[in-house]
């Protein structure tokens, strides 16, 4: 039994997210826990606007195994998130890949941190056939609705949202400081901003990751002596504390003027009480729903073609998983089965939709019981 619990933009306010939103090697310890506990498969999915856990197993253990490590209380998480079983958790998961479940409808990014998300629970050995087979039906679909469907075209992502905001921000040349130029929403962002020519980038790297020409290159612990020059301070990576906060910026010396605080991560990266600085304005991830509303009128118009696109490639998937639960009954006669019985059985599975194949299944395997899928002129007279 497959099933996701989500915490989202649309059920779950942004402290819940945060509870979610658990580091890589938290994730790990919880699907290593969840795999300890019968959840056979298991991928975890964190994004700025949404956490979840997919499973094949119960949900209710995978609940209380996520309030342990989130330290939620399980009685007030499960009353904050999104649960679903069986087909609708996998109409979910195809409704996350291609964007219609996003805020802003049809963007590309989800798609990206999906795979990731997928290819990393693969690597920690947390999938086998059907999540293996199902997540990568749903990456499929999204790449389909993206070829056929205006969905994505021109689409409008956080990243762009922003951008555009910043840019808007003043007039002239906008000096701005990017804490976390490293991450992928940072370095969308600045890609996006860089596209409009007008601002002077200053950003903050971890590792061995190298700026954008244009960009220059500032260790995070200099961050406060960048912010005094900087018009727009945007924050977005994974620190579990806040990168920017007003007694750290008064302790600096960083002088109150007209600002612009752009907050993209989860948790939140800048303090509130940064908006106690005369002349400053602050943008949280909440903020950029509003934005979003008259992009996604526009999409919505190709909305009814993506969901039929999803209906059909769910409805293979469903035929093709059904299958391969019949198929060691199937297997185990296949040589006492007369051909036609074997084309007809491909032939009904090319030509039904999901629930009749597994309805006509169903009834093959009681049949075989009795021999009737050996075709021996007995039971093997009602195919």
């Amino acid at each position: 039994m497959m099933f996701v619990i989500s915490a989202n933009y649309k059920n779950a306010k942004t402290k819940i997210r945060e509870k979610m939103a658990l580091a890589p090697g938290q994730a790990q310890a919880l699907q290593r826990s969840c795999k300890e506990e019968g959840i056979s498969e298991t991928v975890y999915l964190s994004t700025c606007n949404r956490c979840e856990l997919y499973g094949r197993g119960d949900y209710e253990k995978a609940l209380i195994l996520l309030s342990r490590e989130t330290g939620a209380d399980p009685s007030g998480l499960k009353g904050s998130i999104l649960i679903r079983q069986d087909e609708a958790a996998i109409r979910h998961l195809f409704h996350v890949a291609c964007g219609i479940d996003s805020m802003v409808i049809g963007e590309d990014e989800i798609l990206g941190q999906l795979k990731r998300a997928y290819l990393n629970a693969v690597e920690g050995g947390f999938t086998g056939f059907y999540f293996n087979r199902i997540f990568q039906a749903a990456l499929e679909a999204a790449k389909r609705i993206k070829t056929e469907t205006l969905l994505s075209k021109s689409s409008v992502s956080i990243a762009t949202l922003a951008a555009a905001r910043c840019h808007k921000f003043c007039e002239g040349v906008k000096r701005v400081l990017l804490i976390g130029g490293s991450g992928d929403t940072g370095r969308k962002v600045m890609k996006n901003l860089l596209s409009y020519g007008d601002c002077r980038i200053t950003a903050t790297f971890r590792g061995q990751h190298t700026p954008e020409e244009e960009a220059e290159a500032v260790p995070f612990a200099d961050r406060y002596r960048y912010m005094k020059s900087a018009d727009i301070i945007i924050s977005a990576t994974a620190s579990p504390h806040y990168t920017v906060t007003r007694a750290l910026m008064e302790e600096n010396q960083v002088p109150s003027a007209p600002r612009l605080f752009v907050d993209l991560a989860v948790p939140r990266d800048i303090d509130d009480c940064v908006l106690e600085m005369p002349g400053a304005v602050l943008l949280t991830i909440d903020d950029f729903e509003k934005m979003a509303e008259q992009n996604n009128r526009i999409k919505k118009r190709e909305l009814q073609t993506a969901e039929d696109i999803l209906l059909e490639e769910i409805n293979e998937l469903r035929k093709e998983l059904a299958f391969h639960d019949f198929y060691p009954e199937f297997a185990a006669r296949k040589d006492q089965i007369p051909k036609e019985v074997e084309q007809f059985i491909y032939r009904y599975r090319k030509e039904a939709d999901a629930d009749e194949f597994d309805s006509f299944l169903k009834v093959l395997t009681r049949m075989g019981g009795g021999s009737g899928l050996s075709g021996d002129g007995t039971d093997g007279e009602a195919i």
